[in-house]
């Protein structure tokens, strides 16, 4: 075979493969552009619901600003915190949200922790996840397992049984347990430092 027309041929098979990859590539930006500001706004409206839940009389909640050390925390065992919201009723701040995001065995999950101002937990939920169906997925889909934190101390102490504390960890799933009792106790010592 002549050697000209093998190195055309290779250089064809590039070009093809080149205009494939830019046409994919705009087909992804294009369906991202669509999608970004719909994916936004479910969060919100999760994040939303969740704060409803834990603090249920609370009539509304306010955006309260925190430091870098909360939301990019030059640590990186400790997770960051996207968001940290007042709920208000009757003129007073009964309790705070916040929305935390610790490392998870399949990677990060989204927590919204609620704080009384006793210095309690009000609850916690867990909004977005990418645990393994059946055992960390169960942080969330486990009601009963979640609601193990409502009226802990909010003094950053807590800790799954395995490490000698009162949190029963998801059967299976400690590195998971681990990782919402790490969101709890973030949220909670966040808190602690607005005064």
């Amino acid at each position: 075979m002549d050697s000209s027309k093998k190195g055309g041929g290779i250089l064809m098979l590039v070009v093809v493969l080149g205009l494939i990859t830019f046409v994919c590539a705009l087909l992804l930006g294009f369906t991202n552009g669509v999608t970004k500001d719909k994916i936004e706004q479910n969060g919100i409206e999760t994040r939303n619901e969740a704060m409803s839940a834990i603090i249920a009389d609370a009539e509304s909640f306010t955006d309260v600003e925190v430091g870098e050390e909360w939301t990019a925390p030059a640590d990186k065992n400790q997770p960051a915190i996207s968001g940290v919201y007042a709920a208000e009723a009757g003129g007073e701040t009964i309790a705070y949200c916040v929305e935390v995001k610790p490392k998870g065995f399949g990677g990060e999950l989204t927590l919204i922790v609620g704080v009384n101002t006793d210095g309690t937990i009000a609850g916690a939920q867990v909004t977005a996840h990418g645990e393994t169906p059946g055992l960390g997925a169960k942080a969330q889909s486990d009601k009963n397992w979640i609601t193990q934190f409502a009226g802990q101390p909010a003094d950053g102490s807590l800790a799954v049984s395995k490490d000698g504390g009162t949190i029963n960890a998801i059967t299976g799933s400690t590195i998971t347990s681990r990782a919402v009792t790490l969101g709890v106790n973030t949220a909670a010592n966040c808190v602690a430092s607005l005064g």
